[in-house]
């Protein structure tokens, strides 16, 4: 997709669509925190990050990295995606372009569009943007079985226990989620693909 109007010539991007902010999405966490008696000091030891940089992210303060939210999403032993979905008891169904949910952890640098109706059945479906230089920071991993990444536009780089796979139009790699992985935008064009994960812990 073209990008205009960027400062010292660099093509701005899309526009992000609405997800819940970095204030949202901190009050979410504390929220759980406290739902399982869980002290920051506690939820620090459990996720190894410091308790200064979770008191941040819960206040709204700095948006974490996929890699950093997961761990604390580990920590607090709950689906990422359980932050940013409503409940929904449906396994199969219609989920038109205009009613996705959208989680968006970095504006203006990705976000995910769930395709798939809830956190009910036996996978999770997302369709990613993801603006160039922009990715998921550290290598991470989260207790799902495997996960297929399929590039619809642009360069991805993901890297899966150290083995660097570039992927660009028509590509698809499939891995474990419990291996370390992380992704990257290569290429000098906003990269969409979809993502299916199995089950539905993202």
């Amino acid at each position: 997709m073209p990008r205009v109007g960027a400062p010292g010539g660099r093509a701005a991007g899309p526009v992000a669509p609405p997800g819940i902010d970095a204030t949202a999405l901190g009050e979410r966490l504390r929220a759980a925190r406290l739902a399982h008696g869980m002290t920051l000091r506690q939820a620090a030891d459990r996720s190894g990050l410091s308790r200064a940089f979770l008191s941040q992210v819960e206040r709204g303060q700095v948006s974490p990295s996929v890699a950093s939210l997961t761990k604390i999403a580990e920590a607090l032993d709950i689906h990422l995606a359980e932050l940013f979905l409503p409940p929904d008891e449906r396994t199969e169904g219609l989920v038109r372009s205009t009613e996705r949910i959208r989680m968006t952890l970095r504006p203006g640098e990705h976000w995910d569009e769930v395709l798939s109706p809830s956190l009910r059945g036996k996978l999770l479906v997302l369709q990613s943007t993801i603006m160039p230089g922009a990715g998921s920071g550290a290598a991470y991993h989260h207790p799902a079985d495997e996960e297929c990444v399929i590039v619809l536009q642009g360069r991805l780089e993901i890297q899966v226990n150290g083995q660097a796979y570039e992927l660009t139009v028509g590509d698809a790699v499939t891995y474990s989620s419990r291996r370390l992985h992380s992704w990257r935008n290569a290429g000098d064009e906003d990269v969409v693909a979809i993502w299916i994960i199995t089950p539905p812990n993202y």
